[in-house]
């Protein structure tokens, strides 16, 4: 049934009424049956659209209820393990497992991408798919999203939400196009899917509306707040009732802070932001790849066969990134072991991508803005006593990270609270660090735009 908000009927009403000759014609009457006929046809263009937006966020949370199934089965059969959780176990795996899984992830990514490139329609990210009016391949795209949730079960160092992401979209476009939807519409729920598959896999329902709004849709207005609270929430929903709880994936100690806290978030804002930035600078601007070429086959597995390699000695690397926050939570490992951790798990996503595999960046963020704070924080109270707690400092800098990666500045800080269960009096230093990087970004770009000014040569 085609939704319009002034129906054909509606029209000729219209019509009717304004041609008249007379204007005794137009009673009050008529012109009350008008106002009625059109607020009850808005009523209903309202409970349709009300319910396309609830079957979105079912669908949503169904395909991250099920996906998150199949990580847990991908990773039993690649690892071995028939109690406990990635995150926990991965560190007792045996070595040569570890490297078995990632040789055959890497098989899996080279051979599944080439194929997809050689027969499918041209693989686009989520944001291309709704700024531009071309056609996707809703195929295309679902397989694309289980490649990437199969390798990184299988132990690739990048995140698996884009994973549920595209499978979202893609089955949402299977039905979509059935509805007499007009484009606008289409990529609205598309947008929804999109954000709630991600908040269905983190249980993050505020943050997610904030995500659709500020990194999907970059538009504010009623209908898009309106269409992403309830699609985010219908979402979240769904995966608890099939899970029977509302999980909270990183669940640390409530968190407090003094003024001494928040200038050391200050401090690590204005320090972290430059690693972020020029991490992310790094990953924008990597080596294109060709996926229909046969040499795209070896150049990924070379890559994985590289990781393989780092996990002998680093096993937290593997997986989205949540091993390496859980492993700094509990274990309090040694600083240099820290170290090199963090460095080796930034090399191991550079290589994913740099190779032309695929897959997300918010977990793996998270974990390389942990450690680095994790470690800023060591030094500043061993030089400068600045009472910044590690668990604290490990939130602001996956925060910071979170933000500047993924250009989510807004959502990063309320994300970060909802997935640790912290109060909501803990945005004040998150908060507070997103201020001193903003002030250091900007900084850096009004020094660079002066520089650049006095080095042209004078008129």
């Amino acid at each position: 049934m085609a939704i319009s908000l002034v129906p054909w009927k509606l029209c000729l009403t219209m019509t009717i009424i304004t041609g008249s000759k007379h204007s005794d014609e137009v009673d009050i009457k008529s012109a009350s049956f008008l106002i009625f006929c059109y607020n009850n046809l808005m009523k209903r263009h309202f409970l349709f659209w009300s319910g396309y937006l609830i079957v979105t966020g079912l669908t949503a949370g169904l395909v991250a209820f099920l996906l998150t199934e199949a990580i847990h089965l991908i990773q039993t059969l690649s690892f071995g393990f028939s109690q406990g959780s990635f995150s926990t176990m991965i560190a007792s795996v045996p070595p040569e497992r570890r490297v078995l899984s990632l040789l055959m992830a890497g098989l899996l990514a080279g051979l599944g991408w080439h194929l997809l490139a050689k027969k499918g329609t041209a693989i686009q990210s989520i944001q291309k798919t709704l700024d531009d009016d071309t056609q996707f391949s809703p195929w295309t795209q679902f397989w694309h999203g289980w490649l990437q949730l199969t390798t990184v079960s299988m132990g690739a160092p990048v995140g698996r939400e884009g994973a549920s992401r595209e499978v979202a979209v893609a089955v949402t476009s299977f039905w979509t196009q059935r509805c007499n939807l007009s484009k606008a519409e289409q990529k609205l729920l598309l947008a929804c899917a999109s954000g709630a598959a991600l908040g269905a896999v983190y249980n993050a329902p505020l943050a997610t509306i904030l995500f659709i709004l500020e990194a999907i849709l970059n538009r504010w207005s009623l209908k898009n707040i309106y269409a992403a609270c309830l699609t985010s929430y219908v979402a979240v929903e769904t995966v608890a009732l099939l899970q029977g709880q509302h999980e909270i994936q990183y669940l640390m100690p409530q968190q407090h802070w003094t003024l001494g806290t928040l200038i050391g978030s200050v401090l690590t804002g204005l320090i972290l932001s430059l690693f972020a930035h020029a991490y992310k600078h790094l990953l924008e601007h990597l080596p294109k790849a060709d996926a229909k070429s046969l040499w795209f086959i070896p150049k990924v597995l070379i890559a994985f066969s590289l990781i393989a390699g780092l996990s002998i000695f680093f096993p937290e690397i593997l997986g989205n990134g949540k091993a390496g926050l859980l492993f700094f939570l509990h274990e309090e490992p040694h600083l240099s072991y820290i170290s090199w951790l963090l460095v080796a798990k930034a090399v191991a996503i550079y290589l994913v991508f740099a190779s032309g595999a695929k897959g997300g960046k918010i977990a793996p963020s998270m974990m390389l803005g942990g450690a680095s704070s994790l470690l800023l924080a060591s030094f500043s109270q061993h030089f400068f006593s600045l009472p910044l707690s590690p668990t604290l400092a490990i939130i602001i800098g996956a925060s910071l990270f979170l933000g500047i990666i993924n250009k989510m500045p807004l959502t990063a800080p309320l994300f970060l609270l909802e997935i640790t269960g912290q109060s909501l009096t803990t945005i004040v230093p998150l908060a507070v660090a997103s201020l001193g990087a903003y002030v250091t970004y900007h900084s850096y770009h009004i020094i660079k735009k002066d520089l650049l000014k006095h080095r042209q040569p004078n008129q």
